[in-house]
């Protein structure tokens, strides 16, 4: 990755983080994450195995997707600029989600979490068949619990919940 890529990924990055954090905070009504008003009724102990699973889907990324910055794929589906491309659309597809949820925009909302989770296909599908035999069982295993974050997570669990209970909407 350039110089250029490296600054638009670190900058777009940091205004996802920023993204969650203002619309993702919770309010004297709220005790905690696991009930914040965006998971729109999903059972508690349903939302505790998804934060256990984001948790370990962030550490996935950032160890995956660290050792390609210090040590980039040479073969595949994110050699070259591609991982350029599908970090740009994940990490854009993450930013929209929070924005479009709290602004009632329900397909660009449902959309966003679809985009990312392709992006998170791609990325896990770069790690698969690249030769870098070194690091690739963690960069796998770190991608595979991001793929079910944001596939299964959000992609299936989270989009059907939203959609069935906004169904007019659509």
């Amino acid at each position: 990755m350039n110089f250029c890529e490296t600054f638009i990924l670190i900058f777009v990055s940091l205004t996802v983080l920023l993204s969650y954090y203002t619309f993702l905070q919770t309010d004297e009504k709220y005790d905690s994450f696991l009930n914040h008003p965006f998971w729109f009724g999903i059972d508690e102990s349903m939302v505790k195995l998804l934060v256990f699973f984001i948790i370990l889907g962030v550490i996935g990324f950032v160890v995956s997707i660290g050792s390609w910055i210090f040590n980039p794929p040479k073969t595949g589906a994110v050699k070259d600029s591609k991982l350029f491309y599908a970090l740009l659309l994940f990490f854009i597809s993450a930013i929209i989600w929070p924005i479009a949820t709290y602004y009632k925009k329900y397909l660009i909302s449902v959309i966003s979490l679809i985009l990312t989770a392709a992006a998170s296909i791609w990325l896990l599908a770069g790690a698969i068949e690249e030769d870098d035999n070194n690091f690739k069982f963690y960069r796998v295993t770190g991608l595979l619990f991001l793929c079910i974050v944001s596939v299964l997570g959000d992609g299936v669990i989270w989009n059907t919940n939203y959609i069935i209970k906004n169904k007019e909407k659509f």
